[in-house]
């Protein structure tokens, strides 16, 4: 807290970042019987494996910026490469498509190859050459009826006997097996289509992949982009959490309506202070941005349970979400959250994280911040809440708009207690 502030008789002294000592609030035990101790196990293990990934994940992106650097322009060759591939598919399907309208334009009826022309003038079967014994000759008169000697045309005069007997015969006019012959080839029975070629990765594969780039992609910007420095000396406007709750009144036909009073850390009461890092972030003077036995609890607090119980994300966290991003449940939301969380953490103090934090966090429907939250509920300043309404406010941040900190509510009275009892034990020593 601020150094200006003078300890009065009847209030606690101030407390520092040192002087919090390591209290969390009691998570619940795990089910009797064979199942529950076996869930209490499971999730147990699976929240050391994840606190390993997240350790190690952390410390790989913290390393230097050199692997920053080496993953951008990884992604940048693979969306590349991807974007190539695409087209080169794209490029085989239109020249497919454009070859057999071709083919099709082409194949016009009563075409003949060349196979037709030489079958009809080629070979002739034995029928024929008896149906050609009949015809007409030159001279008008039937060849073949006559009895007479066959005449043609086209014989060379001289010709003995046994030539035209072998002419004649046709057994004896196929050609020789000496004499080379072409084959005839084939006729293709309609248009052919061109054959694209195979390629390493088939067309789902490489959209899938395509998609997965994009989403690590638009995850991936958020460790450049927005500013964060700007937030050491400048204060926010409309935070992304506002503009949502102002897209749900729109649906409901309310105006932008909310309250909002940006006061220094030093106009905000010791109390709210206190009260709100036991509830919230009870670490928070001591971590960086993640607090991994805090997610590990939440873990095994939602298998024991079986839904979604706790969050344990921190105030940083909490933070990130209300000034970039939506309530929405998702893993990419979740991922740049941790990102934004890990830059505000580099960039920012301790004190201007919490500062901001007070202000912009929401204490009801349109309320938003610790003055805002106080005038509305109690109707005073920040500056002068007590210890149990301190406690009472800290108490309904995890459901703002569900709980009220001056209403009745069983739950509300519970955490309260907790929270104001906590606050007892760290400044009983005043």
């Amino acid at each position: 807290m601020s150094s200006h502030h003078t300890p009065h008789r009847h209030h606690a002294p101030a407390t520092s970042a040192a002087d919090l000592p390591d209290i969390q609030l009691p998570a619940p035990q795990p089910e009797g019987g064979l199942t529950g101790r076996a869930l209490h196990g499971v999730g147990w293990l699976v929240g050391r494996v994840l606190r390993g990934l997240a350790l190690g994940l952390t410390l790989g992106v913290t390393a230097t910026g050199r692997g920053v650097f080496g993953a951008l322009r990884w992604l940048a060759v693979s969306v590349w490469r991807m974007a190539r591939g695409l087209w080169a598919v794209i490029a085989h399907v239109v020249g497919a498509m454009l070859g057999r309208k071709g083919s099709k334009a082409a194949s016009t009826p009563g075409a003949t190859g060349p196979s037709d022309t030489s079958g009809s003038a080629g070979s002739t079967g034995p029928a024929d050459l008896v149906d050609m014994s009949g015809t007409a000759g030159p001279s008008g008169r039937l060849s073949g009826s006559s009895g007479g000697p066959e005449t043609n045309p086209h014989e060379k005069p001289g010709a003995s006997p046994q030539d035209a007997d072998r002419r004649g015969s046709p057994y004896l006019s196929m050609p020789s097996s000496s004499t080379p012959s072409t084959p005839s080839r084939k006729t293709p029975q309609g248009p052919t289509r061109p054959r694209a070629p195979r390629s390493g990765w088939p067309l789902a594969v490489r959209l899938v992949l395509l998609v997965v780039v994009l989403m690590g992609g638009d995850i991936a910007r958020y460790a450049v982009w927005p500013s964060v420095t700007t937030l050491a000396k400048q204060n926010p406007a409309v935070t992304s959490f506002m503009e949502y709750r102002q897209g749900q009144w729109a649906r409901q036909g309310r105006g932008p309506s909310y309250r909002q009073t940006w006061v220094g850390l030093g106009n905000i009461s010791r109390y709210l202070v206190l009260a709100v890092t036991i509830a919230e972030d009870d670490k928070f003077w001591q971590h960086e941005g993640f607090d991994l036995d805090g997610m590990e609890e939440a873990f095994l607090r939602n298998i024991e349970e079986g839904r979604i119980a706790a969050g344990g994300s921190t105030i940083t966290q909490q933070l990130a979400k209300n000034l970039w991003f939506t309530p929405e449940k998702s893993l990419s939301r979740k991922a740049k959250e941790a990102i934004m969380a890990w830059r505000l953490e580099r960039e920012l103090s301790k004190k201007r994280i919490l500062e901001l934090y007070l202000n912009v966090v929401e204490w009801g429907d349109g309320v938003f911040g610790a003055e805002a939250a106080a005038r509305h509920h109690y109707g005073k300043s920040a500056a002068a809440l007590t210890s149990w309404e301190a406690a009472r406010l800290a108490a309904v941040l995890p459901n703002p708009l569900r709980w009220s900190p001056t209403g009745t509510s069983r739950g509300v009275q519970v955490r309260a207690s907790i929270i104001h009892s906590r606050m007892e034990r760290r400044m009983g020593d005043g």
